[in-house]
């Protein structure tokens, strides 16, 4: 529901030999006393721990930042979302006391403003369907955001505001150094969306679109506006209606053989010429040894394509309010 946030209050910082004692460290890094940068201190948070930044604005006021992941400050782990607003609550709590206790000031992150917030949703699927359904949405486009698609396990589309974006949740967590066997186990089949507002224009904006009181936390924070952030941008993408993942066959075999694209090349290959010659004929026809005809014919039966007519295939309408299928055949129309 909500992920990574960046909050901000204005607080006057301490003196810096008090900022040192603290654990902060400058930014600027200048030891001269005649140096003219405005003051500026980071305090890093480490993995599951938001981290705090003090800095001077032009006008001489001191504001200070947290930044981190709601998720992983809750649970150590951004696999587990924030489903329901007493845990949201709790959370922003928890916070607030983080900020008084290693900075020694008093800090109601409820009032304070949201700078950045990611919206996030999850869908629950067997790890084949992920699979097809980033497949689908690779053609998905919006005016006046850039497509960047990564590892065949991302897509995304953003401009210097917010940006929009599937992927892979157990691709993007096996990718990391540190996981637990629990963290991969939960991410396993998940279909992960996030809508991601990056600054303080692109907050503003959003409290305008939807009619929320203002851009502090105890607004923009909440189950209600989440849910209908997502399912705004949903149909902005118009991924509310069923989808096309292309090629049966194709899908089946980028499935089952993830990790060897070559293969896949290869195996639809073998099924485009099973198509125009018939699969008994190819060996006569010196298409293929009846070694590599017999070894091809095993890989196509175990991804299950051999007996599968090709072309598109329906899938489910993503939305908020609905369970997707959990079984692989269970997607097809």
């Amino acid at each position: 529901m909500i992920d990574s946030v960046s909050l901000t209050r204005q607080v006057r910082m301490h003196s810096p030999r008090e900022m040192l004692s603290l654990g902060f460290r400058s930014a600027c890094q200048h030891p001269s006393e005649l140096c003219t940068h405005r003051a500026r201190w980071k305090l890093p948070g480490g993995d599951k721990k938001p981290h705090l930044t003090w800095s001077e604005a032009p006008n001489g006021s001191h504001w200070l930042s947290l930044t981190g992941s709601l998720q992983k400050f809750m649970f150590g782990s951004n696999v587990y979302p924030l489903s329901s607003d007493d845990e949201i609550r709790a959370c922003i709590e928890g916070t607030s006391q983080y900020v008084q206790s290693v900075a020694q000031v008093s800090f109601d992150s409820f009032r304070a403003y949201v700078t950045r917030v990611d919206y996030c949703h999850d869908w629950r699927m067997t790890s084949g369907l992920v699979t097809q359904y980033l497949w689908a949405l690779r053609g998905i486009s919006l005016p006046r955001m850039h497509k960047t698609l990564f590892d065949n396990c991302t897509i995304q589309l953003g401009n210097a505001s917010q940006t929009v974006c599937f992927y892979d949740k157990f691709k993007e967590r096996s990718a990391m150094k540190s996981n637990s066997v629990e963290e991969l186990a939960a991410a396993k089949g998940l279909l992960r969306f996030e809508m991601r507002l990056r600054d303080n224009r692109a907050c503003e904006r959003h409290v305008e679109r939807l009619g929320v009181m203002d851009r502090t936390v105890q607004s923009m924070l909440t189950s209600d506006v989440a849910r209908r952030t997502i399912s705004n941008t949903l149909e902005r993408w118009g991924v509310d209606k069923p989808l096309s993942s292309g090629s049966k066959r194709l899908e089946l075999l980028r499935s089952h053989f993830a990790d060897d694209r070559a293969k896949v090349i290869r195996l639809a290959g073998f099924l485009a010429m099973c198509d125009q010659y018939g699969s008994q004929n190819l060996v006569d026809l010196g298409i293929c040894s009846y070694t590599d005809y017999r070894r091809k014919l095993a890989d196509v039966k175990a991804a299950g394509a051999l007996f599968v007519t090709d072309g598109p295939r329906s899938l489910a309408p993503l939305t908020i309010v609905q369970e997707l299928p959990s079984a692989e055949g269970s997607a097809a129309a």
